[in-house]
């Protein structure tokens, strides 16, 4: 062997020896980088539910006035227009059906929104368009009448998760389409027989509303706010009160996840939350 060569091996050995020690440091060093965007993500994490949480929102409504509105967008997506009293009332139908045209579809639930929407609109005279007592009879049932399916509607949707006045406002129409067609014109049937065979007493005399009458036992007024119907002292319909009582509606947030909903009772309900998004209802016969 040539011993020349010998000091050339060694530091070869060496150096080949360095590097494999260089190449084991390059990989701690990747291995850190790594834990390091670990950390990163999780931090992220941790932000992003956060920001999730601080976006929850608990909102009430007067349940009354929010049937309403959810009556007066439904008749007018029926092309029915103000005055919605004044239609009802002047119809010498005992049904229902018969106080809306031919050509509209499910008319018996677009003459219950009718009835419940024409309760709420404001009344400043006594009308001319039918005789006193007809008016007194007729106002009575129509107010007798919303009260029992408004009361009706507010007992299902009470109990359900509503997310927004547009969702709650889907629902109530909703529950008003599982009401048997029949059911309704009983219901309405049964008040104008009751109002009929009522007792009637006529106040000439003025009061603080600009209508009022006594039907039986019951006392009703019309002012600027709608009709109300007081029973032993109490308020038992309007003002804000179904059957005696005063309901709010809670909602998660008041926040509309739609622009463009529609009331419809005969299809199902889309869950799309985008601008163009269809709210519907269905009929339950």
């Amino acid at each position: 062997m040539n011993l020349k060569l010998i000091p050339i091996c060694i530091a070869a050995v060496f150096t080949l020896s360095a590097c494999d020690k260089l190449g084991s440091f390059g990989l701690s060093l990747d291995k850190s980088e790594s834990t390091g965007s670990d950390q990163s993500k999780g931090i992220s994490k941790d932000r992003s539910i956060g920001v999730s949480d601080s976006n929850s929102v608990s909102v009430k409504m007067p349940a009354a006035a929010l049937i309403a509105e959810s009556m007066h967008d439904f008749l007018a997506q029926q092309s029915i227009k103000p005055p919605f009293r004044k239609a009802f009332i002047s119809s010498s139908s005992a049904t229902l059906e018969g106080k809306i045209p031919s050509s509209i579809a499910n008319r018996t639930y677009v003459a219950a929104a009718l009835a419940i929407t024409a309760s709420y609109e404001p009344a400043l005279a006594w009308p001319s368009y039918v005789s006193d007592p007809i008016f007194m009879t007729r106002s009575a049932a129509m107010s007798d009448f919303a009260n029992q399916i408004s009361t009706e509607i507010v007992s299902k949707i009470r109990s359900q998760a509503l997310q927004n006045p547009d969702d709650a406002k889907a629902k109530i129409i909703r529950e008003l389409g599982k009401i048997p067609a029949e059911t309704l014109e009983a219901i309405y049937s049964k008040a104008l027989a009751n109002a009929a065979s009522s007792q009637l007493t006529q106040n000439l005399a003025g009061s603080s509303a600009p209508i009022e009458y006594k039907i039986g036992d019951s006392v009703v007024s019309a002012g600027p706010n709608g009709f109300q119907v007081a029973r032993n002292g109490l308020t038992w319909f309007g003002g804000g009160a179904l059957s005696g009582k005063s309901y709010d509606i809670s909602m998660s947030s008041s926040l509309s996840t739609s622009l463009n909903q529609r009331l419809d009772l005969n299809s199902k309900e889309s869950s799309s939350s985008s601008e163009s998004a269809k709210i519907s209802a269905d009929i339950k016969q």
